[in-house]
């Protein structure tokens, strides 16, 4: 895969399950903002966010990877995962750019939903993350409200799909349909294994 220069952006998330919302947000920043590789991280889920249903850090894992695999575009990277303990996203960023040195044109994409704009200064070292990145923030939900913080970023004008994670894990507990909210491949793979019943 030869030497060459390119902008990446980055789309963290806990991803239990992965679905076509997520997908959605990284093609339109890729398109939008012109980025050669979306770097999918799942976080590590810390013990206090516990979920009914325990789906382990390889089932995420592989549901991402089947859920990207067609996409040149899109990676899947779990240096959060290997790294364990509580995921900062500025760790995430100085090893990316360590890993990734001199092949990185400009900032790296940070990507996030409108909803997790307003607590962004809370973030663990916040101030040094945006400056380090170039924040992209896309809508999650239809409120017309002007986005506003104290750091520059982004705004993206992407299509709001309103789809959760945990809207999925309840439909499948509920007994209802999710099918299509999910990539074919990641539907199969819930279903083999019974997750989230």
């Amino acid at each position: 895969s030869g030497f060459r220069i390119m902008k990446l952006a980055i789309l963290g998330g806990t991803f239990n399950p992965v679905h076509i919302g997520h997908l959605m947000l990284a093609e339109d920043v890729r398109k939008e903002f012109g980025y050669d590789k979306i770097l999918f991280i799942p976080a590590c889920v810390p013990p206090h966010k516990a979920y009914k249903a325990c789906v382990s850090d390889s089932d995420r894992l592989e549901m991402l990877r089947l859920a990207t695999k067609d996409n040149p575009y899109f990676e899947v990277d779990d240096c959060e995962l290997k790294r364990k303990g509580v995921s900062y996203t500025i760790d995430t960023i100085y090893d990316l750019e360590y890993r990734y040195q001199e092949k990185i044109e400009g900032k790296i994409g940070l990507i996030i939903g409108d909803d997790l704009l307003s607590g962004f200064e809370s973030w663990h070292l916040a101030e040094t993350l945006a400056l380090r990145v170039r924040l992209i923030v896309g809508r999650r939900n239809s409120s017309v409200l002007p986005l506003e913080s104290k750091f520059p970023f982004s705004p993206l004008s992407n299509s709001i799909l309103p789809i959760s994670s945990s809207d999925i894990r309840n439909r499948i507990i509920n007994k209802k349909s999710w099918r299509y909210l999910v990539p074919e491949s990641v539907f199969q793979y819930i279903n083999e294994r019974n997750l989230y019943e």
